[in-house]
């Protein structure tokens, strides 16, 4: 690898890094159980590893020991890590340590610090990175192709690659080479969460709510009920962007071989919608219903409404219903909620339902998380590769699987009669262990090594309230899982300013649209199309269906 070279494709990268087809997005950032997309603090037990190792010079960053490695990791994941009674187990069943190198806690940091590396090339053995970022560097002899050892030293993972063609694809180059190994995620959706005793005080039954219409008519009985003694009071509240509720309408942005509609890179789950269907209108239609009336707080509907602002709103009486991260209701139940009112009682209401009745599914995330992947320095010698893999591939044994999603049996689960794992240890007492002390933990959005997940071990793991809902409305007939797709460099790069672009506009124009500064007609909203397409939306469009078919052969 020669420094000058990477030099040169810096700028491409760091273009590249913006975008992937299904990036973690800050989401549910104050969450106790969120991982990726959590912002627990920064873990205790730092040790010297981070701070030495930006100093080191090229090869000085190497873990001792045959059976050892360092990796570049982000520092919470680090932290998290380091708690984990399960990894622990998995580092003497391998016999094989990781020294981990502790990077900044933002993630456009951790992927930057990564461009600086290469081209110091002081990288550790082992590397968090994008997808985008070892699509350009790889190639370019940064990263080892890890194909040819996954077929010769990890077996179950090769395995896996030959059972899961959509994987295989998404991490393989043209050539069949593969330079990243990307995180498996779980597969769930938003919930909507509401004061279960706002509605009984009002006297409406949750299970009557069955559509948008039912929604829109409790909010005004809730309206009525709670805001005439409270002006502060608003039905519906959020944070940030209010343009979230595409599902709800049936007008969320898709991708296939033959069509796309909508931005679906980078929002394919949270602000996904397509103003080219015509459920689009009716969405913003209803969406500026529920402004007018005051039944939706204005600041959240302009998207000027801040997290903080919409947790003291829940916590203080001032909401009932929120459309948020799936564990969002019982973190309000574990951060103030009843302490501010002892009859404050959290749900999850169901999926809506069409017309027909069928049941409309919600944003789901994608399988696999393009930001958090494995990558292995191109210096590494094929011992240092082998036992890179060795680790990575124990998880994708039935051994390993059963440890990462359930622990030991007897310590942290037991099998009943009928086969099935129950959890023997209680979630709240472990989740809620200071900062430091080891635990049982099985939070699978969070990165720790790439494995496969097991989603009902995630969903069982986790309050009543919440694995409750998740067993209910977390299956293949409420939830559209997202789809990943791959981009080249050239791609990344247009689409990244046509979507920086685009986006926002398509975004301030509903806004006004809602909030009555511009007047929704079908000609002014048939303009508004007409200008969203000339400003680049359908070459957005455009390129989402080449990489899908570059992604997946068509």
């Amino acid at each position: 690898m020669k420094k000058k070279l990477i030099s040169v494709i810096l700028s491409i990268a760091l273009v590249g890094t913006l975008l992937t087809g299904c990036g973690g997005q800050s989401q549910g950032s104050s969450a106790g159980t969120s991982g990726t997309e959590d912002t627990a603090s920064d873990a205790a037990d730092q040790d010297e590893t981070a701070e030495d190792a930006g100093s080191e010079e090229a090869g000085e960053v190497t873990a001792s020991g045959d059976n050892s490695y360092t990796m570049f990791m982000r520092n919470t994941y680090v932290g998290w890590i380091r708690e984990l009674n399960w990894y622990d187990v998995a580092e003497e069943k391998t016999g094989i340590h990781v020294e981990y190198v502790e990077g900044p806690d933002e993630f456009a940091d951790v992927y930057a610090e990564v461009d600086q590396r290469i081209i110091s090339n002081t990288l550790p053995d082992a590397v968090m990175t994008k997808l985008a970022q070892t699509n350009v560097y790889g190639p370019q002899g940064a990263f080892v192709d890890m194909a040819p050892y996954i077929e010769k030293y990890a077996p179950n993972l090769q395995k896996y690659l030959d059972d899961n063609a959509d994987y295989k694809a998404l991490v393989s180059d043209e050539n069949g080479a593969i330079y990243g190994l990307v995180k498996e995620s779980p597969i769930f959706q938003d919930f909507l969460g509401y004061r279960v005793d706002h509605l009984e005080k009002a006297n409406i039954d949750a299970d009557s709510i069955q559509n948008v219409e039912d929604f829109t008519e409790a909010m005004r009985t809730l309206k009525e009920f709670y805001g005439k003694d409270n002006p502060n009071y608003y039905p519906l509240t959020g944070r940030e962007c209010a343009i979230r509720f595409a599902a709800w309408f049936e007008c969320l942005s898709t991708v296939s071989a033959e069509e796309s509609h909508g931005i679906y890179t980078s929002h394919f789950k949270d602000y996904s919608f397509d103003i080219m269907n015509e459920n689009a209108y009716t969405m913003v239609e209803t969406m500026k219903t529920w402004y007018d009336e005051g039944m939706i707080q204005p600041q959240f509907a302009e998207g000027t409404f801040t997290e903080g602002d919409w947790e003291s709103d829940m916590i203080n009486g001032n909401g009932t219903f929120f459309y948020d991260y799936y564990n969002r209701a019982e973190w309000f139940m574990e951060n103030g909620g009843p302490d501010a009112d002892p009859d404050y009682q959290m749900g999850v209401l169901g999926n809506f339902k069409d017309a027909s009745g069928n049941i409309i599914l919600g944003a789901g995330t994608c399988k696999y998380n393009e930001e958090c992947v494995t990558a292995i320095n191109a210096n590494c010698d094929e011992d240092k590769i082998k036992t890179i893999l060795t680790f990575i591939d124990f998880f994708y044994s039935q051994e390993g699987i059963d440890l990462a999603n359930y622990g030991v049996e007897g310590e942290s689960y037991e099998v009943a009669a009928d086969g099935s794992k129950e959890f023997i240890v209680d979630y709240a007492a472990e989740e809620a262990k200071p900062e430091g002390e080891k635990k049982w933990s099985f939070l699978s959005d969070r990165f720790t090594v790439c494995k496969p997940v097991d989603n009902k071990a995630f969903f069982q793991w986790n309050a009543d309230l919440i694995a409750d809902a998740c067993a209910k409305y977390m299956t293949e007939d409420c939830v559209r899982t997202g789809i990943n797709l791959s981009y080249t460099a050239e791609e990344s790069e247009e689409l990244s300013n046509l979507i920086a672009t685009v986006f926002d506009a398509e975004i301030a124009g509903i806004v006004s649209f809602v909030t009555g500064n511009t007047e929704l007609t079908p000609e002014s909203w048939k303009a508004f199309q007409d200008e969203m397409n000339a400003m680049g939306l359908s070459r957005i469009e455009e390129i989402q269906v080449e990489a899908y078919n570059n992604t997946y052969g068509g």
